[in-house]
């Protein structure tokens, strides 16, 4: 596992904004190895996990999505997103934005937040993008993925943005102020 000093104090600073980690069998079945989410609940599984990383991607699936649909989520986050939607809409909710939001661009947002979480605990980047993750086996330098984050040419850190998480960056952050710190700096860890 690609830094395993790490497990332990992301799943400490989860717990603390109140995304619930769990160690065991719950972790089999999941989109990436050893990590599994089932109720809104992360399940890790430390001997199959690649990286400690992997722990802070899962959950910024769901700090990104208004905790009332937390137990929602599932294995299958883009289409119990998509499914929230709908229901969101049928019900008049006004959270329907977000939730469209994470649905729509939910993997750019979890990877902008486990960038923005790795740097608040101070661990590198890297244990979030390393070789292998996010369809990039070799590269020399930082992973590609890290290269785009902390460049600004992310859209990522936009779409937290319009979610009052963080503030502008970039080159986008040239154009737009919301009043709040810049990204990596994150304003709140969840989007309620």
């Amino acid at each position: 596992m690609y830094y395993p000093e790490a497990l332990e104090p992301m799943a400490g600073f989860l717990r603390g904004i109140g995304i619930g980690v769990e160690y065991g069998d719950g972790a089999a079945g999941g989109f990436l190895p050893g990590v599994n989410i089932r109720g809104g609940v992360i399940h890790v599984d430390p001997d199959r996990l690649a990286g400690s990383g992997d722990l802070l991607h899962e959950a910024g699936h769901i700090a990104i999505v208004p905790r009332a649909y937390w137990p929602r989520l599932n294995s299958d986050l883009q289409g119990d997103a998509r499914a929230q939607v709908e229901a969101a809409e049928q019900a008049g909710d006004p959270a329907v934005g977000l939730l469209r939001r994470a649905a729509e661009s939910g993997e750019l947002m979890a990877q902008a937040w486990s960038y923005a979480a790795a740097l608040h605990l101070g661990y590198s980047p890297a244990c979030v993008f390393f070789p292998g993750s996010y369809y990039h086996e070799q590269y020399e330098g930082d992973h590609p993925t890290q290269v785009w984050l902390g460049s600004g040419t992310h859209f990522g850190p936009v779409m937290l943005a319009q979610s009052g998480m963080t503030g502008f960056s970039g080159i986008v952050g040239a154009a737009w102020n919301n009043g709040l710190p810049p990204f990596p700096q994150m304003s709140r860890w969840t989007v309620d």
